[in-house]
């Protein structure tokens, strides 16, 4: 059969092989792990009760996370709720949800590079001699053990991640690519923004925000003044429709008569009811007080630049609320400034911000860090992160360039604001792990480019000593 004599002999057949050998694990994962309960029981059990509920059209108010939880997380809980409504468990709904965003993240990572390579030939060329280095970044982005367990639970990792990267793989195109109808790019890029927001508004806000530094830099540019609006309007939508309703309650005085009188007298009467059950006589009549009381939802929405400004107060609060009861909670850095003002607490996150966004990305560390197995298992993946970074830093030092770094520029600005960010708000080294999964795909570009650079460098340096001896 053709199938099985197909052989793996380009960079784009290697990359699908990839994709398809992780399709194939997470089927199999899927039937091993247990349906019954879960294993992430916070996450996992909030997110499919609140799908199994979605699916019936039962109000989520009272369950766990409640309405807010669910605006934050439709894009998952609807696909899943679907899933539930044609005889799907609702643990394995939201898994199977989860697996396919993993899966597509893959697909739109490894098409996000082809696009990039191909805009120069030069590159082109390089990865398609040296295709066993390229991969090597893209094995560990579809099988690193803990980016390829949260992904296949059923917990927002996976959603989130694919929505961020469907954004910058729209930029890419948007900057880079010619196409015929842009208006469907820009459509989708909002769109993207709108759905990053319903997989965790926070960020929704850090992703909106890169997007706007970085428009700034290419503020001359025609399409960077285009998408700076459009930017904008994704992030009021996504604030939108991921905000809450409040209850309005209005009441007012009432009248009740058995005697024959005017609706107008009834109404004078009411505006003199001091309270419920009072008796009063107006113009010969004798009126009873009562209360009437009305009840309106209203979306509960604030000025978005109000609302950043109180999530940046609350940083520092979230920390320590993040660090009860944890069995690796992050130890908190004097501050030589630490007082109640605005303007201390942001010192103070300043401050920190390097210790912090190292322990966010590269702890726990091998040792002291270590006090459970999965702290352990933890610690031991870091090797990897921590390894990765040194060798971009050791080979950007060297080569003093990185391959395709415009291409890349948005999703660093990204990477840099959400580690300096979620460094400060985290309070303990598991969740910390978990959520930096979100900028693995970022960390696997600059691997690949900085392997690109390195074997530019390398052929630089061949032609020139190959033309010396000549």
């Amino acid at each position: 059969m053709k199938l099985f004599s197909l052989r793996l002999t380009t960079l784009k057949s290697k990359l699908y092989a990839i994709v398809f050998a992780s399709f194939v694990v997470r089927v199999v994962a899927f039937f091993f792990l247990p349906n019954k309960g879960s294993l992430i029981p916070l996450d996992e059990n909030g997110y499919s009760v609140i799908s199994d509920a979605a699916s019936t059209g039962k109000s989520v108010k009272d369950l766990l996370g409640g309405d807010e939880l669910y605006l934050a997380s439709r894009t998952l809980v609807l696909p899943a709720s679907a899933l539930i409504r044609i005889g799907v468990d609702q643990v394995s709904a939201v898994r199977i949800v989860s697996s396919a965003y993993g899966i597509l993240s893959i697909c739109l990572v490894a098409l996000l590079f082809f696009k990039i390579v191909n805009k120069d030939s030069d590159t082109n060329k390089l990865g398609l001699q040296h295709k066993t280095l390229i991969l090597l970044p893209f094995l560990a982005f579809a099988f690193l053990p803990s980016h390829l367990f949260w992904s296949i639970l059923g917990i927002r990792e996976a959603v989130m991640e694919f929505w961020v990267i469907a954004v910058f793989l729209l930029l890419f195109f948007i900057f880079e690519i010619k196409v015929k109808n842009r208006i469907f790019l820009f459509l989708g890029f909002l769109l993207g923004i709108v759905c990053v927001f319903s997989s965790r508004p926070q960020v929704g806000w850090v992703l909106g925000l890169s997007l706007l530094i970085y428009f700034t830099l290419r503020i001359k540019e025609s399409t960077a003044q285009l998408l700076i609006p459009v930017t904008i309007v994704g992030m009021l939508v996504g604030y939108a429709v991921t905000s809450t309703y409040s209850v309005e309650v209005t009441s007012t005085f009432t009248t009740v008569t058995s005697e024959s009188t005017t609706e107008q007298n009834i109404a004078a009467a009411g505006q003199l009811c001091k309270s419920e059950g009072e008796e009063l006589m107006y113009k010969g009549v004798k009126f009873l007080c009562s209360k009437e009381v009305k009840k309106k939802s209203v979306l509960d929405l604030k000025n978005p630049g109000r609302v950043l400004v109180d999530q940046a107060d609350t940083i520092t609060f979230k920390h320590e609320v993040n660090k009860i009861n944890a069995e690796s909670a992050i130890r908190t850095l004097e501050c030589p400034n630490s007082g109640d003002s605005r303007l201390d607490k942001y010192f103070c996150i300043a401050y920190r911000a390097p210790y912090m966004t190292f322990t966010f990305l590269f702890r726990p560390l091998l040792g002291p860090d270590v006090s459970s197995s999965a702290s352990l298992f933890a610690a031991a993946e870091n090797v990897f992160w921590l390894a990765a970074f040194l060798f971009i830093l050791v080979m950007l030092v060297k080569n003093k360039r990185l391959a395709f770094f415009g291409a890349q520029l948005p999703s660093l600005l990204f990477a840099t604001i959400y580690s300096v960010l979620a460094g400060s708000y985290e309070g303990n080294m598991g969740t910390a792990f978990r959520h930096k999964s979100l900028i693995l795909w970022v960390v696997i570009l600059l691997l690949a480019s900085t392997i690109v650079a390195t074997q530019q460098r390398r052929a630089e340096q061949q032609r020139i000593s190959g033309s010396s001896q000549e």
